[in-house]
């Protein structure tokens, strides 16, 4: 059981950043990061966790290097490893889209201050995008290569 409520969580993270944060008639909270990234952070009262949410990509990057695929499976397999409470990253079947997600459960929020869970999930998604950006950039350099 939560010691705050799930709207207490996300009104003392918003205070620390300055806003005024709350959840719509969905639960869900939508943060647009520097225009560049939308974080959903969703609320589940029924089993009191909050998950957060963004698209990394449009795509997965093609050609994707064999290590760059080892380091997203090693992501998808943290949370397990970790004790649960990680980003995990995957491929959305229907669209395509590379998404990342974190699973934040009662027990975890009752000894982490969401704001340092909320820093954690960004800095994967900063290294996640670092490493796509990457593969993007060495794509398009053989392609230009094998034009020439």
């Amino acid at each position: 059981m939560l010691s705050k409520t799930l709207d207490d969580i996300l009104k003392e993270f918003g205070a620390k950043l300055g806003l005024d944060l709350a959840f719509d008639e969905s639960g869900v909270c939508r943060l647009e990061l520097e225009q560049l990234v939308a974080v959903d952070i969703r609320a589940q009262e029924d089993d009191g966790t909050l998950t957060l949410f963004a698209v990394v990509r449009e795509e997965l990057p093609d050609p994707l290097s064999y290590a760059t695929v080892l380091d997203l499976l090693a992501l998808a397999l943290d949370p397990a490893l970790s004790g649960g409470n990680a980003p995990v990253v995957g491929l959305d079947d229907e669209s395509g889209t590379v998404v990342m997600y974190q699973v934040s459960t009662p027990s975890v929020l009752n000894r982490k201050p969401f704001i340092d869970i909320f820093h954690e999930f960004m800095e994967t998604f900063r290294s996640v995008s670092a490493m796509l950006d990457n593969q993007e950039a060495i794509a398009a350099k053989a392609k230009a290569e094998a034009g020439k």
